[in-house]
């Protein structure tokens, strides 16, 4: 993999005779070989707990483009779709009026080169180069868990990602990748992984100003780093400040005397945009016994916009928090779609994931009598 400063010679080289990109633009042109035309390409924009499709094209001389408008340097991410295939995805920073280049000659997009002189990338490029070798045995892995040795391996390649991504922020500078990267680091302790260097991760903490520590970011790794503990079956319910799309104010407690069923979900997430129906359907067939509550975790556009498309009813409520730092973390939520179950006491009676037809009518069937 080149290096950084090299990434930043052939990018001033690449661009020299490159067509101006409009101010408030970023332009993205891929070149891509040993990757058969027809292949699809696609970018997302990372919003909350979801990926945000922002443009697709496909594959045609190995070559493929994107342009979009931007206001401020962030990061966007890129895959590819192989017949069944789709590999890791590549993080590409973006900013107004930038040409970027993207490079590789696989199907695994992560093993691609993002190739500007926009400073985190070089930044970006770097803690990648780090974890490389991990990174593409754990794209090996795709959905290929099939023992419990495959499993301990792919926790223990996670594992190690986090402890090298950990040791080197010790002595890099404290930029927008290195907060994501303590981030995503912090956020894995909530799955068992990189707990024996939390401590690490502490200090790390300890370096951020107090600016940085107050931003919706700094919060997010604070949440991360020092989270309120779990409540379980048999607990009593944690409440929140929870908010509808109108922007009302709600609370969990408005509901004690019922049974409340708490549905966390977002829309990128295909199982939980299957239970919409189902979710309906015991709201009618409950009612007066039942509220059903859905708890977004995406953020207030993507939320918004996804219940007037969808036109969702009923107690449809979100924390509006940065990250899944909230509720969610109270109640366990590690993979969605989550389900909570709260007797009329106000106690928790029981806990579910996943979802397939028909599992949330007999779910109720058996705690309902």
């Amino acid at each position: 993999m080149k290096q950084p400063l090299s990434l930043l010679v052939a990018a001033v080289a690449a661009t020299a005779c490159a067509p101006a990109v409009p101010a408030g633009e970023f332009r993205i042109v891929g070149k891509i070989g040993n990757v058969p035309d027809g292949a699809v390409v696609r970018l997302y924009e990372p919003q909350g707990q979801m990926l945000r499709g922002i443009g697709v094209d496909t594959l045609a001389g190995g070559r493929f483009s994107f342009r979009d408008t931007v206001a401020f340097p962030k990061v966007v991410q890129i895959s590819v779709t192989v017949g069944d295939y789709r590999g890791g995805t590549l993080d590409v920073w973006v900013a107004p009026g930038k040409r970027i280049e993207v490079r590789g000659e696989d199907k695994q997009a992560w093993l691609w080169e993002a190739v500007s002189d926009i400073a985190e990338q070089a930044d970006e490029d770097m803690y990648r180069a780090l974890v490389e070798p991990q990174i593409c045995e754990l794209n090996w892995f795709q959905d290929m868990l099939n023992t419990q040795q495959d499993f301990a391996r792919y926790m223990e390649l996670f594992g190690q990602v986090s402890e090298k991504t950990v040791r080197r922020m010790q002595t890099a500078p404290v930029t927008r990748v290195w907060l994501n990267k303590l981030a995503e680091c912090a956020r894995l302790l909530q799955f068992g992984i990189g707990t024996a260097h939390k401590a690490e991760m502490l200090a790390l903490y300890d370096r951020m100003t107090e600016e940085q520590r107050q931003s919706p970011m700094g919060r997010r790794i604070d949440a991360y780093l020092n989270p309120a503990p779990a409540v379980g079956v048999g607990d009593r319910l944690v409440d929140g400040d929870l908010y509808d799309a109108d922007g009302n104010l709600h609370r969990l407690a408005e509901f004690i005397g019922k049974y409340i069923l708490l549905d966390f979900w977002s829309a990128g997430c295909g199982p939980c945009v299957q239970a919409i129906p189902e979710l309906q359907e015991i709201a009618r067939k409950y009612a007066g016994r039942v509220a059903v509550v859905s708890i977004s975790q995406d953020p207030k556009p993507v939320w918004k916009e996804f219940i007037a498309e969808k036109q969702l009813v009923g107690n449809q409520w979100n924390e509006l928090v940065d990250g899944d730092t909230g509720l969610g973390m109270r109640y366990g939520v590690k993979e969605i779609p989550h389900f909570v179950l709260i007797a009329p006491d106000g106690r928790i009676q029981d806990v579910w994931q996943g979802y397939g037809k028909g599992s949330l009518l007999e779910k109720m069937e058996q705690n309902i009598k």
